[in-house]
């Protein structure tokens, strides 16, 4: 099973399909982002200006300045963005892509405008206020709308109703064709045919007539599925004889070699190597991640303080024993640690046997239910990333025991301590969140974990925080 990766759309877009999508194509769904984009620009610095003289001062005065400045940050926003390419339907469904973008090109236009200004002492005539507010509102506003284009545009190619690609679909007989199908629609692309080969499909003609068979001259890719890697020679044929067609082929491998191919790819001369664990984070990114723990974990810890004491009197009028539970944890390189939570439960298990809590398990105490639920329970481990010990995103740590015994069964395991453990995670907001009863759950786990490390940015742990408290409400599988 392939590494997880984070949703994205890779769409191309069929001359031969007539469909339309909702009434737009990618040309128009370009466009009108840039529309949106200038016209909320335009709206948020008269808004911004507006807002800010009326609770300041209780009136508002000409807004003419700054709907003109307006307008210049909102053409040089969109061209740049258009430059970038950000305004095409692929770009516009990675949420990711988009923050950074946004988020780098709208502060660098602003400081440039004021820089301006004020060699040209100009200055004197803006608000900084009203700037702040204005800058403040276009970034909310920008952010909205692509939560909007994301949501609409995954839910249109789901549907199938975006110009699609048509693929023929080539793979081994024992291959399931309805995930890769799913796959494909989510990708812009449609599985209009599939073919099965096997090993008594090796002759060129044969191959040849079953790709006629099958309808290669009605579809505009062909698509390979392979992981029967004992039967090579099926593949080199197919090739070989997919070479006397004009269209594009592609291959996907599963399994291990799927899980390679994945791997960021650079050239050694002529070849190509695929590296399957990036190196430890450099100077400048452990700096950068170690900030963002340290202001992150002190604003919450002050901001959480009242709850904590709350939660506290909870705990000691419920049950009794400690307020708090110590846990040992490997943590960064393997390295034990000492994790701090409330005490959810009636025992304090912290040996070489201890059970992942379950639905309605007896130990969890009645404030200990809620509490787990909510994940209030890690609310001191804060305390743990301010001690440098966890990082405020990370691979969630496990138990010793857990550790010992998923470290015999999943080979990946131990590359999750390539990062500090994290109170929150990339498997945590993809669904892995709480018991993981089997060791496939625990594996896929695993599989986002390694995920994250492979593709850790700023904005990337910004992104998974933020989509944590959004989804603090889902208390599915956690007990």
């Amino acid at each position: 099973m392939a590494i997880p990766v984070e949703q994205s759309w890779n769409a191309r877009f069929s001359v031969r399909s007539d469909r339309r999508w909702l009434g737009f194509n990618s040309v128009a769904v370009t466009y009108a982002a840039a529309i949106f984009d200038f016209a909320l620009l335009l709206f948020a610095s008269a808004a911004g200006h507006i807002a800010y003289q009326e609770i300041t001062f209780g009136f508002s005065d000409d807004p003419s300045v700054y709907i003109g400045i307006g307008l210049l940050v909102a053409t040089m926003f969109v061209l740049a963005m258009a430059g970038t390419h950000a305004y095409r339907p692929a770009e516009m469904v990675s949420f990711r892509h988009q923050l950074t973008a946004i988020c780098t090109i709208l502060p660098a236009i602003v400081v440039f405008l004021l820089t301006i200004a004020f060699f040209m002492k100009v200055g004197a005539a803006i608000s900084r206020g009203a700037i702040i507010s204005t800058t403040v509102l276009s970034l909310g506003g920008l952010l909205a709308l692509r939560v909007l284009w994301r949501s609409y545009l995954m839910r249109a190619a789901a549907h199938a109703a975006f110009p699609t690609h048509r693929v023929l679909l080539i793979c081994p007989d024992a291959t399931p064709v309805e995930p890769i199908a799913q796959r494909a629609t989510l990708n812009g692309l449609a599985i209009t045919h599939t073919m099965h080969i096997g090993a008594g499909n090796i002759g060129g003609s044969t191959l040849l007539e079953a790709c006629e068979k099958h309808g290669i001259g009605d579809v505009d890719e062909v698509l390979i599925v392979w992981g029967d890697y004992g039967n090579l020679k099926v593949l080199d044929e197919c090739l070989v004889t997919l070479r006397q067609y004009c269209l594009p082929v592609s291959v996907m491998f599963t399994g291990l070699v799927g899980e390679i191919v994945q791997g960021f790819a650079h050239g050694l001369g002529e070849n190509c190597a695929f590296q399957t664990h990036r190196p430890p984070l450099d100077l400048f990114e452990r700096a950068l991640k170690r900030t963002f723990d340290i202001a992150f974990s002190i604003g919450a810890l002050l901001v959480t303080l009242p709850m904590c004491i709350v939660i506290a009197l909870a705990i000691k009028l419920d049950s009794r024993g400690p307020i708090f539970f110590w846990q040992s944890r490997k943590g960064y390189s393997g390295k034990s640690f000492r994790i701090l939570k409330f005490r959810s439960m009636s025992v304090m298990e912290d040996g070489s046997d201890i059970r992942q809590a379950t639905r309605n398990d007896p130990r969890v105490t009645r404030v200990g239910a809620f509490i787990r639920s909510s994940s209030l329970d890690e609310l001191p481990q804060f305390w743990n990333v301010l001690r440098g010990e966890m990082s405020v995103v990370g691979p969630r740590p496990h138990a010793l025991a857990h550790d010992d015994f998923y470290g015999t069964l999943i080979a990946q395991y131990a590359s999750r301590r390539h990062v500090k453990p994290g109170l929150t995670g990339w498997a945590q907001i993809n669904g892995y969140r709480g018991e993981t009863p089997t060791v496939d759950r625990m594996a896929e786990r695993v599989r986002h974990d390694i995920w994250y490390i492979n593709n850790w940015s700023l904005w990337l742990d910004l992104r998974i925080v933020l989509q944590t408290m959004l989804g603090i409400k889902d208390r599915k599988n956690v007990y």
